[in-house]
């Protein structure tokens, strides 16, 4: 279900299903008074149908999808939070970005943030769990296998997504427009509730590769890639488009500026291992957090506040340090010709 809303996300309208990068850009046109329309509108569609997938999985699938939030101090979830924002924000992306839609595009970035954040978040688990102890270590060995207490809702959602896919496909345009965006979160969401991202316990076992691990999370990348993966190759080929009218593939840069990039992937992977919260599940799990009127649940919901927060101030330095050099090297230029205008005025004299 991750898989494909990632595809129908890339082959419908052209756009890289990245939560981090949906996520950060919308709060950012938020604060500028951006019109909503274009691709803001899809922003806040998408968002809205990740909310939407979450409370789904919640009135279905509550006991597996949203457990309990982790009774984590509050100080660990702010700093937490602030690795997060801060190096989705520096690396440009985190698990989908990179994991689901980074890597089945052959990107070397993705292929280097994915080991990184993976790495960094297993040390974070291996040093808080087994070395201070600040965590409460379920006995070494393979966690036994969860499944939904109800197999019924796995089940109905996989097919109801094809189904919804379907008919996405065949919407007369001007409706799909506005359906896409919304069918492709709600499926998105759902997906994540189904696998147990949502749960930051299963997260942070799957982390726990030392102690009590957790492996199924592993198929949740896997099979996804399987899924998105001819998505991303077919829309390599030259004469590939969207569905959509007017509209061309995102293709971010798949090499290059591997500095920043490794600085972000550690940052976010910190923040990651220390509370088992990545941007998706953070949207698709506030409101079903919130709902259980937990102390917890508060703290789950501040979490994801301080995570947008980290995001936004983080742009604003990235920006601005991608400004300055511009703007010097402008005035640079302008100064030299100031100068060759000068010394050509006396010799015309």
């Amino acid at each position: 279900m991750i898989g494909l809303s990632a595809a129908l996300c890339y082959m419908v309208d052209g756009k890289i299903a990245g939560i981090a990068g949906v996520l950060g850009p919308f709060l950012r046109g938020v604060t500028q008074c951006q019109q909503m329309s274009g691709g803001h509108l899809w922003k806040l569609l998408f968002l809205l149908g990740l909310v939407l997938g979450g409370l789904i999985a919640m009135i279905f699938n509550e006991d597996f999808s949203f457990p309990g939030a982790a009774p984590f101090h509050m100080v660990r979830y702010i700093a937490a939070s602030i690795f997060v924002g801060m190096g989705t924000r520096i690396g440009r992306g985190c698990t989908s970005g990179h994991g689901i839609c980074g890597l089945p595009r052959f990107s070397s970035r993705s292929w280097v943030a994915v080991p990184t954040f993976m790495g960094v978040a297993v040390g974070t688990v291996a040093l808080t769990r087994h070395a201070f102890n600040w965590d409460v270590a379920p006995a070494p060995g393979v966690a036994e296998l969860q499944w939904p207490p109800k197999w019924q809702f796995p089940v109905a959602s996989l097919c109801g997504s094809v189904v919804l896919a379907v008919i996405l496909v065949l919407l007369p345009e001007k409706i799909r427009v506005y359906a896409s965006p919304l069918v492709c979160g709600s499926i998105l969401g759902v997906g994540l509730g189904v696998a147990g991202m949502t749960s930051q316990a299963k997260v942070l076992d799957f982390l726990d590769f030392g102690g009590h691990w957790d492996p199924s999370l592993a198929f949740v990348m896997g099979c996804g890639i399987m899924v998105s993966g001819p998505a991303f190759l077919y829309a390599e080929r030259e004469s590939s488009t969207p569905l959509c009218a007017d509209c061309n593939f995102e293709k971010p840069a798949k090499h290059g500026g591997y500095a920043p990039l490794i600085l972000g992937a550690s940052f976010f992977g910190l923040g990651w291992g220390l509370m088992g919260i990545c941007p998706g599940p953070g949207v698709a799990g506030v409101i079903p957090y919130l709902a259980g009127g937990t102390w917890e649940g508060a703290t789950f919901a501040v979490a994801f506040v301080v995570i947008c927060i980290s995001w936004l101030l983080t742009d604003k330095v990235v920006v601005y340090l991608q400004t300055v050099p511009q703007a010097q090297a402008i005035e640079s230029e302008a100064s030299k010709d100031e100068e060759s205008q000068q010394s050509e005025e006396p010799q015309k004299a």
